[in-house]
């Protein structure tokens, strides 16, 4: 039996067909749409405490790209870790990974829209929540708020 299948990880990956666990697997955590019609794809695998976090995204002209990032779930001392990017002209990707307290993270773009992101995934199995925002390239992220179970801001220090 492979080894590599054998090791015990702090974040499970894909089952495979005989029950044996993959650990280094991208998963599919969430599937969802953009503000301006893209679909997007979010998976995560991890390697004992590294964790990959990455998004694909399908522009509605059908043009595909990812993007994402690695290391521990989150800063040490920190509720969020983010990443930002796109791909050329394309839409924005962001990918928030979010600590168990938060239940909730609000975007603000530049034209005033406020999103509420869908938190995926068990902070117990990730070490995060992840939500993802795809938004049209012609806006900016102008902020990303917190919120608590009673609706309250939370700082992003611990």
């Amino acid at each position: 039996m492979d080894k590599a299948f054998d090791r015990v990880s702090r974040c499970p990956g894909q089952a495979l067909d005989d029950g044996r666990v993959n650990a280094g697997h991208p998963r599919v955590v969430a599937e969802g749409l953009g503000t301006g019609g893209e679909r997007w794809t979010l998976t995560t695998a991890c390697s004992g405490r590294r964790h990959r976090t990455m998004a694909e995204v399908v522009e509605v002209d059908g043009r595909r790209w990812g993007a994402g990032f690695g290391g521990p779930p989150l800063p040490p001392g920190r509720r969020l870790a983010i990443f930002v990017g796109r791909s050329g002209a394309g839409a924005h990707l962001v990918i928030v990974r979010a600590a168990a307290d938060v239940r909730a993270v609000v975007a603000t773009l530049s034209d005033g829209t406020r999103e509420d992101l869908s938190l995926h995934g068990d902070a117990e199995e990730f070490g995060a929540r992840l939500a993802v925002l795809v938004y049209p390239a012609e806006l900016d992220l102008h902020g990303l708020v917190l919120l608590d179970g009673d609706g309250l801001e939370l700082p992003d220090t611990l």
